[in-house]
């Protein structure tokens, strides 16, 4: 047995063996060096993700802000293109109509204004106006066939004319109606137009979030 054991002694201690045993010694320094840097190099990176969704979360924060503020503001740029109530005046809506519809040809015959529809809701024991909006009717007529020219008036076309431009120009509008009668020389328009009111349910100058 001892001599057993003195002969596994010599064998190690022999020079094959020790830069044998050398060599595995560097190697597992390696690995492990190697094993440290890439512990090093995904604790970075954790930590470099971790910062991105805070900077993302911040990010997002401010974009909900922007768009929350982006809205209101179209919203008070939407609400300034009501007409006021003071304005409500067939002279005015007179005025408005007379130049479009003269430059297509029809003559204007009446403006009249119609009934104020309001939304009134009660809001804190006091009577709170939301939304309300007023009827314009028009009446226009046209010859069939023009007195000078005699060439015949396309009245559909006209009318498409007439509303593109109106639609385009403040303040809010809408159509309610159109009719078009046929007589045995004239062509008659009967437009009723939706007309917004700006109330006392405004928004504010202030954005509050």
């Amino acid at each position: 047995m001892r001599r057993r054991l003195f002969k596994l002694l010599n064998v190690l201690s022999s020079y094959p063996v020790l830069i044998l045993l050398g060599f595995c010694v560097v190697w597992i320094a390696y690995i492990g060096a190697g094993s440290r840097s890439i512990e090093f190099e995904w604790q970075s990176l954790l930590s470099r993700s971790i910062e991105l969704k805070q900077e993302k979360d911040q990010l997002d924060s401010e974009l909900r802000g922007l768009r929350q503020s982006d809205a209101y503001k179209r919203a008070r740029i939407f609400q300034r293109q009501f007409m006021a109530v003071d304005k409500v005046q067939a002279e005015t809506f007179r005025n408005e109509f007379l130049t479009v519809f003269e430059l297509e040809g029809w003559k204007l015959r009446s403006v009249n204004i119609g009934k104020i529809f309001s939304d009134l809701r009660n809001d804190g024991g006091k009577s709170r106006e939301y939304f309300s909006t007023v009827e314009v009717s028009v009446i226009a007529t046209v010859p069939i066939r023009h007195p000078i020219s005699d060439e015949a008036f396309l009245p559909f076309h006209s009318i498409d004319r007439i509303a593109n431009y109106l639609w385009r120009k403040p303040p809010t509008k809408d159509i309610k109606s159109l009719r078009i009668e046929r007589s045995a020389t004239d062509y008659k328009l009967s437009l009723v137009f939706l007309y917004p009111l700006a109330n006392d349910h405004v928004l504010s100058e202030e954005f509050t979030e």
